[in-house]
């Protein structure tokens, strides 16, 4: 866990420092925590973790952050690939109306 000091990422972000709070620790805590043991969670976020306030799970963070590259990523290459596609079709199109009589 590393702390983070909320205030200056929230001036860095150009945003309220609550609303900052609010979507890390309500939202995101939320949606990636996950249950490691019977009564043992492992969180992405968390107002205190021994003697560090606001603290992030930093190696979990970069796990998900590298899974998110990887999913834009793959979109990045379908969508592509669907656009040379749809080029090529159309193009075929075009060129069976000019090449009719």
């Amino acid at each position: 866990m590393v702390a983070i000091d909320l205030e200056a990422l929230a001036k860095k972000l150009d945003t309220d420092k609550h609303v900052l709070f609010g979507y890390l620790y309500y939202h995101l805590d939320h949606k990636y925590r996950y249950q490691s043991g019977e009564n043992s969670y492992v969180h992405l976020f968390t107002q205190r973790a021994g003697d560090l306030r606001h603290a992030i799970n930093l190696p979990y963070l970069a796990a998900i952050l590298a899974g998110q590259d990887q999913e834009h990523s793959k979109f990045a290459w379908s969508l592509g690939v669907s656009l040379v596609a749809l080029a090529l079709s159309v193009g075929a199109i075009i060129a069976q109306l000019v090449a009719s009589p």
